[in-house]
């Protein structure tokens, strides 16, 4: 009998480990639930920004807030700051959303902004590292799993 309940138990434990597991950890933002990328945890949350880290890397850095923003004002506005202006790309994801990417290199990092709306909602988000990698063209780029997310 008691080992029909340590069973029990212990099948239950593991099916609760399992769907922890399984199930992405998620933020929300105005009202938009986006899953956190796989490596990458909530460093810092409000009611309109949240900051995420790469688990084994703080130089890897991924912020995310609402923002009414017009593209070619930041652009001088990061280069007034020291920002070094490298290309800017406009393209439209595969779950319809326009985005416009500036990518700038300061201080040994890329700095790659993603400026998008939905519903009448403005955001943009960032991506940091360090400039001896480049994750702004493959799949381990966390913003677009990110915006792949949005729900």
């Amino acid at each position: 009998m008691k080992f029909r309940y340590f069973s029990i138990i212990l099948i239950s434990l593991i099916f609760l480990l399992g769907v922890s597991i399984v199930c992405a950890e998620e933020f929300d933002l105005s009202g938009f639930s986006f899953e956190v990328p796989k490596g990458y945890s909530i460093n810092f949350t409000s009611d309109n920004s949240t900051t995420l880290v790469q688990n084994n890397s703080s130089n890897y850095t991924v912020f995310i807030y609402t923002n009414d923003i017009d593209y070619e004002s930041a652009k001088i506005s990061r280069q007034s700051a020291g920002f070094n202006f490298i290309s800017e790309d406009n393209y439209t994801t595969e779950n319809n959303i326009t985005i416009n990417q500036q990518n700038y290199v300061k201080n040994e990092s890329y700095f790659s902004f993603y400026s998008f709306k939905i519903n009448e909602t403005s955001f943009l988000m960032g991506y940091v590292f360090p400039v001896d990698d480049n994750n702004t063209e493959n799949e381990n780029n966390p913003v677009e799993s990110i915006i792949k997310s949005i729900k």
